[in-house]
């Protein structure tokens, strides 16, 4: 129920707030493909991205060793307060490896904004070589991640569906109809 809903609102806020470019002129890119590790539950790598549920130590090690040099993490505070009790605190281990943080907190409906979005393209400017996006499980990952493809990348909503759905994304209408919906933004 919670992925539906935020769809919805991901959906509502495409739909209110389109691109500012001509859909129907947009080049039709490729689908960037994603593969699931097997390093850690809900972890993901698309080209030079990781995306993720919230990584163990072991799994921030084993991607300091694969080139990340960014870790973006979209937990609230509360969230990062709780697991810093539970196991480490985050963003101190991924300043001992040598990687840069960015806390972009993102908490219900109050957190899927135009302006976290901007935010989250601000640090995806692509000055660092890899990047790890994590969530508590890679749902707020996703959604981010396919608006960013619409808003800032060029791909059509149905191609940054296509993508999402790779990683944590469902549409469970899709199911109750026993068809695909196309999501073609005209």
């Amino acid at each position: 129920m919670k992925t539906f809903t935020l769809l919805l609102f991901c959906c509502t806020i495409l739909l209110f707030n389109p691109p500012q470019v001509d859909a129907s002129n947009l080049q039709k890119k490729e689908v960037p493909e994603v593969e699931e590790l097997n390093n850690a539950p809900n972890l993901f790598k698309s080209d030079n991205m990781f995306f993720s549920g919230q990584p163990n130590l072991e799994t921030f090690e084993w991607l300091k060793d694969q080139g990340v040099d960014l870790v973006i993490n979209l937990r609230t505070e509360g969230e990062n307060e709780d697991f810093a009790e539970e196991a480490f605190n985050e963003e101190e281990m991924v300043a001992k490896l040598k990687m840069k943080y960015v806390s972009l907190p993102v908490s219900g409906y109050d957190g899927y904004t135009p302006e976290n979005l901007e935010k989250f393209a601000e640090v995806m400017n692509g000055k660092y070589k890899k990047v790890l996006i994590h969530c508590g499980s890679a749902g707020r990952v996703t959604n981010f991640m396919m608006a960013y493809m619409v808003e800032y990348k060029g791909y059509k909503l149905a191609d940054a569906i296509a993508f999402g759905e790779q990683i944590k994304f469902s549409f469970p209408l899709e199911n109750l109809l026993k068809e695909e919906i196309d999501w073609q933004l005209k």
